[in-house]
């Protein structure tokens, strides 16, 4: 009976246990029901994000973040990145950086290039969010007119803004020309620029034809420059920009009727683009291919004076001589890197929007702003001095003289946009394919809409010949340019079918003595390419790499000869031997495996024509 008793009395303890913990449970229940939810459903403390009242901070995990992306123009990546690692960090446990108690990460949205990924270029960043490629929350593009543009796209789009509140500026960079130290001494634009640094001068030395020796360097041969392409690049399109604005001698109000191809504004372009040999999607690219070939191969790239000072403290040791920064004294730009929140946008909640505004006061305090100089940008903040890095010995001068010029709208850009593409300099480009057996199926659809893509991008007087191979060449295909033949080649592009080995040594090897022949025509008035596709090893050739490198040689110290980029398709492609190829010429190697990829790599190249 004493043990029934113990039984029964640990019966109702653990009886008594349950009805409390029960009751303790839907209390805690009814509360939760009463308190404010975010936007993801949490259970938050209603309190304003910037409040001084003290809350109780969440523990790292236990509150799912209010997650921002932000789409970012490259130029200030490394700045970001830090201050976005940074601020995630201190949002878990600061009230100050969250949203009623909930913190906040950011993401940063990166694009592909060269097969990596990368922060934005701005102009690809308005593009895919118009097109809904991407859906940031943020857009901080390289420059203010980039946000007009999307500003205005958008409201055609969707008939409505996307922005919201200001936009204000968070980093800003002198665009800039990079020179060797002993070609910017030459034109009077180092250590201080005199008066004659000037686009004025770039021009002058790019339309001569004895070049470098006209400033009694002969020695140095012809000028030699490369810029990005236009809506492409940032600071490319600012230099054309700058250029026209030189060629009718403003620096502020450019208006519509300013800008045409054959009046100053097109002769000063015209006039620059004789001396260009590079071109390209980013600056970055640029300035390597420069660092790389050494004064011989480039002796100019527009690009910013915080890029000038990144080549200086990576490569310093390595350079035979500084990179400096050029500041042209008839008008540059200094770009100032905005920060909108597409607070309208229909993926944008209203807590994120809160949140965007809390990570830009993040930006904009002066902790951060001083470290915006560690990268070598300049501070939005007037309060923060200027200091080293931007300094002589790293190629930048902080007192330089900037005769700063006025961005014009987005209308009269897009003009300036029409008359350099009639004035730019035109290209040759020998298109040599690979339509072998291993081509069959899915990779020759994909390698065709890559290839009819490349077509549609060039402009309307550039040369295009069309020679796809097999365990044949065939020389005698389509050649023209694309306003004769652009339409036909595309449909006879998109008639290509697969079969037999490959002759890929030969192509190119026929491709070059093309190519070697029209250059003797027409000298250096154009530029000359080649633009490989083939899905792996050679086959049938007569001849061997070493011989077709032998033949591609000569292009290696010489920028204004035939430049050759590769495209591997394909899994399974020799990487190698496409690498080894482009290397020569000082071009790009790509890959890919499927239509979007072809058509990515494709338009990815024509950018450099």
């Amino acid at each position: 009976m004493e043990g029934r008793h113990w039984l029964w009395i640990s019966v109702v303890f653990v009886v008594v246990i349950i009805a409390v913990m029960t009751a303790r449970s839907l209390v805690s229940t009814n509360q939760q029901q009463q308190a404010p939810t975010s936007s993801n459903g949490a259970s938050v403390t209603e309190t304003k994000p910037q409040s001084s009242i003290a809350t109780p901070s969440p523990r790292p995990g236990s509150v799912k973040p209010i997650t921002i992306s932000i789409a970012s123009s490259n130029t200030k990546q490394d700045w970001l990145r830090e201050a976005v690692e940074k601020f995630n960090t201190a949002s878990m446990s600061e009230t100050r950086l969250q949203v009623n108690g909930v913190p906040i990460n950011v993401e940063v949205l990166k694009e592909i290039i060269d097969g990596k990924p990368v922060d934005y270029r701005s102009g690809t960043m308005v593009s895919d969010t118009i097109k809904g490629k991407i859906k940031p929350t943020i857009l901080s593009p390289g420059e203010e007119s980039w946000l007009e543009k999307f500003k205005k796209d958008w409201q055609i789009t969707h008939g409505s803004s996307a922005l919201r509140g200001d936009a204000p500026v968070l980093v800003r960079t002198p665009l800039a020309v990079a020179m060797w130290q002993s070609r910017a001494k030459a034109l009077g634009c180092w250590p201080e620029a005199n008066p004659e640094c000037t686009w004025g001068k770039i021009r002058a030395l790019a339309e001569h034809p004895d070049g470098w020796k006209s400033l009694g360097r002969p020695e140095w041969g012809k000028f030699k420059f490369g810029y990005g392409y236009f809506g492409e690049s940032n600071s490319g399109t600012l230099g054309i920009i700058s250029m026209c604005m030189a060629g009718v001698k403003k620096t502020k109000g450019l208006a519509l009727n300013d800008v045409d191809p054959k009046n100053g504004c097109g002769a000063f372009i015209a006039g620059i683009e004789r001396g260009k040999v590079h071109s390209g999607k980013s600056d970055v690219w640029l300035l390597e291919r420069m660092r790389h070939g050494g004064p011989e191969y480039l002796d100019a790239v527009i690009t910013y004076e915080s890029n000038v000072i990144l080549m200086n403290r990576k490569y310093g040791q390595e350079l035979r001589e500084s990179l400096v920064a050029a500041y042209p004294q008839d008008g540059t730009v200094v770009v100032g890197h905005p920060f909108g929140v597409l607070g309208n946008a229909p993926w944008v909640t209203p807590d994120q929007s809160t949140a965007a505004g809390i990570f830009r006061e993040f930006l904009l305090a002066h902790e951060q702003q001083e470290l915006v100089l560690n990268v070598g940008l300049r501070p939005a903040d007037p309060k923060v001095k200027l200091g080293a890095p931007i300094e002589h010995s790293m190629g930048a001068n902080p007192n330089a003289r900037l005769n700063i010029l006025e961005v014009p709208d987005t209308l009269v850009i897009e003009r300036i946009s029409e008359v350099w593409h009639t004035n730019k300099k035109k290209s040759v480009i020998a298109l040599p394919f690979d339509k072998s057996g291993s081509m069959a199926g899915k990779k020759i659809a994909a390698a065709i809409k890559g290839a009819q893509e490349f077509v549609r991008s060039m402009d309307s007087e550039d040369t295009l010949i069309w020679i796809p191979f097999d365990n044949n060449i065939y020389t005698g295909k389509a050649r023209g340019t694309k306003a004769a033949i652009g339409e036909s080649l595309v449909e006879e592009i998109g008639a290509t079918g697969a079969g037999g080995g490959t002759s890929l040594y030969d192509a190119v090897f026929a491709s070059m003595e093309e190519l070697e022949a029209l250059r003797k025509k027409y000298q250096d008035t154009v530029r000359y390419g080649i633009v490989v596709l083939s899905d792996g090893e050679d086959t049938t050739s007569s001849r061997k790499l070493t011989q077709l490198e032998e033949k591609l040689k000569p292009a290696e110290h010489d920028p204004r000869g035939v430049q050759i980029h590769t495209i591997c398709i394909g899994t399974d492609c020799n990487e190698f031997v496409l690498k080894k190829i482009a290397a020569v010429a000082h071009g790009k190697f790509l890959k890919g495996n499927s239509a979007e990829d072809m058509i990515r790599v494709y338009k990815d190249i024509a950018a450099h024509y």
